[in-house]
């Protein structure tokens, strides 16, 4: 025999089905469903069932947008972290540092410089308190000097480009156009070493 074998059909006994529980509830699920089925009701249920399907898809479609949302804004910080953390390196490049700092006049201290002080918090406080004094309402202080470092202008070629001595610089004459409140600065033309 090819396939399955058929399960036989189990009977109920006679005495079960017409056990007066068991025709009760027959009587009952039967009028139930004979209304349903030929009244207007069943049509208010399958009205009901299709809005839910109906309403559960909007909300499964709602919830998709609202992941693919969150999924670009998730990449969008990836990329944002990304280009944060290689601005982190640049900046906190040894090379970068040493460059700058010697823009600022600042120098490497020599080997035999380098001195540690230690801290002895009892001592250290009372020598401080001893050396409090008045304050010495002549002193003037010293006016404020500029430490800020001078615009390094560019060198080019003089071989390279032409001049034009009647020609001027309008960023030289004008200083709105710098932003810069200092006395404007005359160009100057380098002569070729020859």
């Amino acid at each position: 025999m090819s396939g399955p074998a058929a399960a036989p059909a189990v009977a109920l006994p006679v005495r079960v089905l017409n056990a007066p529980f068991t025709r009760a509830a027959r009587r009952r699920t039967s009028s139930v469903l004979d209304l349903l089925l030929a009244g207007r009701g069943w049509i208010a249920l399958v009205f009901v069932l299709l809005a839910g399907i109906v309403f559960f898809n909007v909300d499964l479609l709602r919830m998709n947008r609202d992941i693919a949302q969150s999924d670009q804004r998730i990449s969008s910080l990836k990329r944002e972290i990304a280009r944060n953390r290689l601005d982190v390196a640049r900046l906190a490049s040894t090379a970068r540092i040493q460059e700058s700092a010697a823009q600022l006049g600042l120098v490497q201290p020599a080997p035999g410089e380098v001195r540690y002080l230690t801290a002895r918090p009892r001592r250290d406080a009372h020598q401080a308190a001893n050396r409090i004094t008045a304050p010495n309402l002549a002193y003037v202080p010293p006016a404020p000097t500029d430490t800020a470092p001078e615009p390094v202008a560019p060198v080019t070629d003089p071989a390279a480009t032409p001049t034009d001595p009647t020609a001027t610089d309008s960023t030289a004459t004008d200083p709105a156009a710098t932003g810069a409140t200092a006395a404007p600065v005359t160009p100057t033309t380098a002569t070729p070493a020859g």
